[in-house]
Parts: structure tokens; sequence; C-alpha cells
């Protein structure tokens, strides 16, 4: 279920990681807005607020990913196995001669997999071969 934009979502019985106890506790969380404006138990809200039934399940902060390459997105698995070295001397021919859409897709892959294991930031090392462009960011950032 996504979170809409407008109006209300109350989530109703998620466990929430509290570090202080080292556990997670059942706890409601009502949003409005896409802004969480309060957490507790038998929260109520107002009518016709769709509920996500959300026992049993883990509810945390997003995850930051404080090292990750938007480039590498289309060439996942071509150097699995390679030593560092290796790698960075194949990166010429793994990420050029992309046209700016192929940038753009290679980042939005990357973020996708990223939103999809709970990241909600990232810090992005993105490059381009042989030089920088404009367009060239411009298309990661897009994504």
């Amino acid at each position: 279920m996504a979170i809409p934009e407008k109006g209300f979502l109350l989530i109703r019985g998620a466990l929430l990681a509290d570090p202080s106890r080292r556990r997670g506790e059942p706890t409601d969380v009502l949003i409005q807005d896409g802004v969480i404006q309060s957490m507790g138990t038998g929260l109520t809200a107002p009518e016709g607020t769709p509920v996500f039934d959300a026992t049993g399940l883990l509810m945390h902060p997003g995850l930051i990913n404080a090292h990750t390459h938007g480039h590498t997105g289309l060439a996942k698995g071509m150097g699995d196995k390679w030593t560092l070295e290796l790698l960075l001397a194949a990166a010429p021919w793994i990420g050029g001669n992309r046209t700016t859409e192929d940038k753009k897709l290679t980042t939005l892959i990357c973020a996708a997999e990223m939103v999809a294991k709970g990241c909600t930031a990232a810090y992005d090392l993105y490059y381009e071969f042989p030089l920088p462009t404009r367009d060239g960011l411009d298309a990661a950032a897009a994504a």
C-alpha cells in the first residue's frame, strides 16, 4: 500500500524498533498528507481513513546508503568475481558510451533497488567516462 500524498493513513500494530528496549512493541502510526502526526497504541483516525494492518511487521526509520554508485545499475553481476584493480581497469568499457537516457536508467535501477530494501536516502558517487558532463549529471539527478 502506498502512502497517500493527501489525506490520512493509519498503520495499525507495527512492531516499532526501540533500541532502548531492544525489541519491537506494537505501535499505531497516523499519517496525514505524508507526514507522521502521531504514534501510540489504539489511535483513532477520521472516518474513511485507510487502515494498513501491519501486525507482525517491523517498522523502522529509512536506511541511508552512504556509498553507492548509480552508474553501475546496468552492470550488475558483470564483474562480481573481479578484484578491485580489474574492476577499475574495466570501468571505461562497462560504463562508457552511454546515452543520456542510459545514464538516467542505470541510476533509476540503483535507486529502485535501494528503495525496495528500505533505503530512503543515498550519497551517490556517480561518474561518467571519459569525463563528467552536465547533461549526464542532470540525467542521474533526474532519476
